[in-house]
């Protein structure tokens, strides 16, 4: 009948000579698929990967074209993902179903290989496909993409430069190849579905991360509302901590989260504190100022058994602590003062000086400077106090101008 159809591989042919043209090609051939192989191996983006296939497996068989189709279980059809050769550019995205009314559904279906070598007169090819593209197909291989007991897909390679039939070296070859093809398929799927879920868990940590932040700053909003002598005090000590704090050197990224949640909530404690002391507009009374000087404790029990906020914990009980060990609430000293606390209470100071207050007028920078070198030694870390000097004083006004705004 003039049509040559083989499921498996005739593999009884005699070997020829190793010195034969036919040898000489086989082992040329083995050597492109290793080649192929090895590239397909080094590819991890997934429609790279498959226009790869399509155009090495055509490349290898010396065809004028050829196809990658997948399975969609969902539907039970196959899905051109890619195609090449004529007009099969349009073929992207188009479906036939898994069953015998095509070559493609037909290795699909039963997982094994086909050879067609005259496709007119095939059972198994309708033709459908080539009447979308205009090509006449007259020849062509197929065989299927398998991961373990799955058939992932099929890849198809069609007719010849040198209208050769494909023969059982062809398809030897091209299944060899697919065996390759469905592992590094299979590997970019896994790869992707890895980043996928890498960046829906980024993406939620960064939405928790900014939903924790929002919550914090309306918190702290809402304890500059109650104290108006200290509005935009919250914004500003942030903003002038965490330049501070790489002023000292401090740059892992952790870190600096931890010190701008300090920041933040450095005086959450005075929610305890009665509207009577934080809005009175003199100088307080002892009583009073023991009142006060709670804010620090209360506001390190209010947060301590909040995970994500232990790091915050050691500027929010420690901010009033001095150097020389007469602050409070602990009487710390020297480096047993946590540094980040050490930091905060010189921008908490300088902020202090250089803001309007019921008891005192906002002063100059060089005044600021001035009573801050006063208490370097005592109240302040020296190396802290020297790290803020060391900032340009115009920084220190653009940071303030900043922070006012927001």
């Amino acid at each position: 009948f003039g049509r040559k159809v083989l499921f498996m591989p005739d593999n009884s042919a005699e070997v020829s000579p190793l010195s034969s043209p036919d040898q000489r090609d086989a082992y040329e051939r083995l050597l492109r698929l290793y080649d192929i192989v090895r590239s397909l191996n080094s590819i991890i983006q997934r429609d790279n990967l498959l226009a790869q296939i399509v155009a090495s497996a055509a490349e290898m068989m010396e065809a004028r074209g050829g196809a990658l189709m997948l399975t969609d279980p969902a539907t039970r059809s196959l899905v051109f993902a890619v195609a090449a050769g004529g007009s099969s550019a349009q073929l992207k995205g188009v479906t036939i179903p898994i069953d015998e009314r095509s070559v493609a559904g037909l290795v699909a279906l039963r997982g094994v290989p086909y050879i067609e070598n005259d496709a007119e007169h095939s059972p198994y090819f309708s033709g459908q496909v080539d009447k979308q593209t205009g090509y006449r197909t007259r020849k062509l291989v197929c065989v299927p993409l398998r991961v373990q007991d799955r058939t992932i897909g099929v890849v198809e390679v069609l007719d010849k430069v040198s209208g050769d039939d494909f023969d059982t070296s062809d398809l030897a070859l091209l299944e060899a190849m697919a065996d390759a093809a469905a592992v590094a398929i299979e590997n970019v799927r896994l790869y992707e579905e890895e980043r996928r879920k890498s960046k829906l868990l980024i993406d939620a940590y960064d939405e928790l991360s900014n939903t924790y932040k929002a919550t914090l700053q309306a918190l702290t909003g809402l304890l500059d509302t109650r104290d108006a002598a200290t509005h935009g005090h919250s914004n500003r000590v942030v903003s002038y901590t965490m330049r501070l704090a790489h002023a000292m050197g401090v740059s892992d990224p952790a870190v600096l989260k931890t010190i701008e949640q300090g920041a933040l909530l450095h005086d959450v404690g005075k929610i305890g504190v009665a509207d009577s002391i934080l809005r009175k507009p003199g100088p307080l009374d002892e009583q009073e100022w023991e009142e006060m000087r709670g804010h620090p404790e209360l506001g390190y029990k209010m947060l301590r058994d909040i995970e994500f906020l232990r790091g915050a914990l050691p500027i929010v009980r420690h901010h009033h602590e001095s150097w020389d060990g007469s602050g409070y609430p602990l009487g710390l000293a020297g480096e047993d003062i946590p540094l980040e606390a050490r930091i905060f209470s010189v921008v908490d100071a300088f902020d202090a000086i250089t803001s309007d207050r019921p008891y005192s007028k906002a002063r100059t920078y060089e005044q600021a400077a001035e009573l801050l070198l006063a208490d370097k030694g005592k109240k302040f870390d020296p190396r802290v106090i020297e790290a803020f000097l060391s900032v340009p004083r115009e920084e220190w006004a653009r940071l303030r101008a900043i922070s006012d705004q927001d």
